[in-house]
């Protein structure tokens, strides 16, 4: 039975009328377990398989206690690995990204303005830079929000004046004129929360209603104060979310199977999830296809927050 790795684990108990030490001696030697001498009880029998068998499972919990342990230490390797990659790349793609952008500003600037295939050739630079700059900065972000090391850094905010100002700041960069509405309910807006945070969560679901969405269409931002908590809602009239995507958007590098040709990397909804759990909050959507999607952020509110608005 010891020499066969199929049965070499199971525990022997001798049980024998040999009570003298020299057989005891060899029953443990050729691998016995217990050895117990006639006459026995069987109570101590009983005893003595029942604890055989806490050892063999507290042997099993060790064993297995210490693949787990092997393996978290080659996930935290693998995390670290991957963690000094990006911070690397990072770092060296934002100077020459920013070196580019600033000498494409200079062609724009020296560039014959009536030459249309020149300004066009430039804007393109422009854009595909600005593009790996934003990738950079969403990468070493979503990197940041896995390895914990963002901590909330909340100010003095007036959520309503955060949101009109995230509006237009968004038409200018995208273009989009006066397709976002925003209007709000409720009367407690002033409190403290981390602007950065909140710009990731509404700027990454407004840019994705705008990318998503016919040209013309609307895109309305909705705030409201509810008794415990603060909700964003951002609607567009997209294509939607198909039902077998629903389950994976919130997953780094996730691209939904009716996307096509649009631009993006799957991003944008798993820093939003990764910002909204910062606070202990909740995002939910609804969704029909080639009508319109909804995002639902909820906040709870600050223990002590400001004054409110009214």
């Amino acid at each position: 039975m010891k020499s066969n790795p199929k049965t070499e684990d199971i525990a022997v108990i001798f049980l024998s009328a040999l009570d003298d030490v020299k057989n005891k001696v060899k029953g443990f030697e050729v691998g016995g377990a217990d050895y117990i001498t006639k006459p026995f009880e069987a109570l101590e029998v009983i005893t003595r398989v029942q604890h055989q068998l806490g050892l063999r499972k507290l042997q099993k919990q060790i064993k297995l206690e210490a693949k787990l342990r092997e393996s978290l230490i080659k996930e935290q390797e693998i995390k670290e690995f991957k963690r000094r990659i990006i911070t690397t790349i990072s770092h060296e793609y934002r100077t020459p990204l920013s070196i580019i952008l600033t000498s494409a500003g200079l062609l724009e600037h020296y560039c014959d303005p009536e030459n249309a295939k020149q300004q066009k050739h430039i804007q393109r630079i422009q854009q595909m830079v600005q593009h790996l700059s934003s990738l950079v900065n969403d990468v070493a972000l979503i990197n940041e929000l896995e390895q914990d090391k963002i901590i909330l850094q909340p100010v003095p905010l007036n959520l309503i004046e955060f949101c009109q100002t995230l509006i237009s700041e968004l038409q200018i960069v995208r273009q989009v004129g006066e397709r976002i509405k925003f209007s709000y309910q409720g009367n407690q807006f002033v409190g403290k929360w981390d602007e950065r945070i909140l710009r990731q969560i509404l700027s990454h679901l407004l840019s994705n209603a705008i990318k998503f969405s016919p040209p013309e269409s609307e895109i309305d931002l909705k705030l409201i104060q509810e008794e415990d908590e603060i909700q964003f809602h951002v609607i567009d009239r997209g294509i939607g979310i198909p039902l077998g995507n629903r389950e994976n958007i919130f997953d780094p590098f996730y691209r939904g199977d009716n996307i096509g040709s649009i631009q993006g990397e799957g991003l944008g909804l798993a820093i939003v999830k990764k910002c909204v759990n910062l606070y202990a909050g909740h995002i939910l959507f609804q969704t029909e296809l080639n009508q319109k999607t909804t995002f639902i952020v909820k906040l709870p509110l600050q223990e002590n927050p400001l004054s409110p608005l009214w």
